[in-house]
């Protein structure tokens, strides 16, 4: 209510203008924090996405080698 008053022009004291400004200060400290956080995790997120999709491609290429030399081996076997 306050600072709808002092915003609409009533005369404002000297501590009040501090406590505003202070306030003012510490909003800006607390968004800058969480955009920050916000960078960290979503480079995080794609750090594991990366991982995630290498360890997917390196399995399949595995399990389709694996069924290569099945393959080449049952075709060769003499049985």
């Amino acid at each position: 209510m306050r600072l709808r008053q002092i915003a609409a022009g009533a005369s404002v004291g000297e501590d009040e203008l501090t406590n505003v400004s202070f306030a003012i200060t510490a909003t800006e400290i607390q968004r800058e924090q969480r955009h920050a956080k916000l960078k960290r995790t979503q480079h995080q997120a794609m750090h594991w996405l990366i991982v995630a999709g290498l360890t997917l491609l390196v399995l399949n290429s595995l399990l389709t080698m694996a069924y290569l030399v099945l393959g080449l081996a049952w075709q060769a076997s003499p049985y």
